[in-house]
C-alpha cells in the first residue's frame, strides 16, 4: 500500500509541477501515460503446482479489480470445491472490538494517515482510492468469492494483532529498526483522494496510468518484499508454505495476493519437496 501511495504522491507533484507551456521529454512521457499502461496492464498469476501425488495452485488477488475479475475467481472457487479441493484466502480479521482501529494503525505505522473515525471508515481505504486506479473497480469480497463456508474453506493468515506485534513501533529507531519518522512524512489518504479529485480530467487519467504501471511492474512481489516490512510478507507466505505441506493428502486452491505468490511457490520449493510448475496462466485484474 505505502509504494503505492508514494507513486501517487509522485504522480501528483510531477503534474502539477510542470507549467502549461513545458515542452520536451518529460511532458512526452506524461502525455504517453495512457498508452503505456495499455501495454502493461496489471495481470495476476494461476500457477498449478505438483509434487507427483497431489496438486496446489495458487490464484494470484488483486484487492481492487473489476467485477468480471471477480466473477471469474467465484465461479474458479466453485469448481475446484466441487471437485474436493481445499480452498486456502488471505484475510486478515480484525478481533471483536477493534471496529477499524487496527487497520489505522497499520496503515499508520507504513506511513499513510487513516483517521480511525466511524465517520470515515465507513468506506475501506482501498475503496477510497479506487477511483484513482482505474474506472469501477470493487473491493475485493471473500465472502462472495468463497461460497457456502465449510471445513474444505480456511482462512491461512495472521489476526490483525499478530500482525500489529510483529510491525515495527513508532518508537522502534531506538533500537536500530526503521521507523515510521524514518520513511518521510505520512500521507492522508483523505488529502490524497481530494486533491486528485480537484484535478483537471487530463491529468487525473495520467495519475491512473502512473499508478497502473507502477502495480503492473511491481506484480511480481520482488519490489514488495524489498520495501515492506517481514511482517505483511515473508511471516504471512511461510504460514501459507506450511499449511500447504501440512495436508499431505489434499489438492489445494490458494487465493492469496499477487506479490506473495511467487515467494509462496519459492518456501515450498526450499522446503525439500519436489514441487514443479504444471501450468501457468495469468488473469487480467481490470
Amino acid at each position: 500500500m505505502r509504494h503505492i501511495l508514494r507513486a501517487l504522491a509522485f504522480s501528483l507533484a510531477l503534474i502539477l509541477a510542470i507549467p502549461a507551456t513545458a515542452v520536451g521529454v518529460v511532458v512526452g512521457i506524461i502525455a504517453a501515460l495512457p498508452l503505456i499502461a495499455d501495454f502493461v496492464p496489471l495481470k495476476v498469476d494461476r500457477l498449478l503446482l505438483t509434487d507427483g501425488v497431489r496438486q496446489v495452485e495458487l490464484q494470484g488477488m488483486a484487492h481492487l479489480a473489476s467485477p468480471s475479475f471477480y466473477a471469474e475467481i467465484r465461479n474458479h472457487v466453485a469448481r475446484r470445491r466441487s471437485e474436493g479441493w481445499m480452498v486456502f484466502y488471505e484475510e486478515i480479521q480484525e478481533e471483536p472490538g477493534q471496529q477499524s482501529a487496527g487497520m489505522s494503525e497499520v496503515l499508520g505505522r507504513l506511513g499513510t494517515e487513516w483517521p480511525p473515525s466511524p465517520s470515515v471508515q465507513q468506506q475501506h481505504p482501498y475503496e477510497v482510492m479506487a477511483p484513482i486506479l482505474d474506472d469501477g473497480l470493487v473491493l475485493q469480497n471473500n465472502a462472495t468469492l468463497l461460497g457456502p463456508p465449510g471445513p474444505d474453506v480456511r482462512n491461512v493468515d495472521v489476526t490483525m494483532s499478530q500482525l500489529l506485534a510483529a510491525l515495527p513501533s513508532p518508537t522502534a529507531s531506538r533500537t536500530g529498526a526503521p521507523s515510521r519518522s524514518d520513511q518521510g512524512a505520512a500521507i492522508d489518504l483523505i488529502e490524497a483522494r481530494q486533491m486528485f479529485d480537484e484535478m483537471p480530467g487530463w491529468a487525473q487519467d495520467r495519475v491512473k496510468a502512473a499508478l497502473q504501471i507502477v502495480l503492473a511492474v511491481s506484480a511480481s512481489g520482488e519490489y514488495a518484499q524489498q520495501i515492506l516490512p517481514s511482517a505483511i510478507t515473508s511471516m504471512r507466505e511461510e504460514m501459507v508454505a506450511k499449511a500447504i505441506e501440512a495436508e499431505e493428502d489434499r489438492n489445494i486452491l490458494v487465493l492469496y495476493g499477487q506479490v506473495h505468490v511467487n515467494e509462496v511457490v519459492g518456501r515450498l520449493i526450499r522446503h525439500g519437496a519436489p514441487w514443479r510448475l504444471k501450468s501457468v496462466g495469468r488473469l487480467a485484474a481490470f
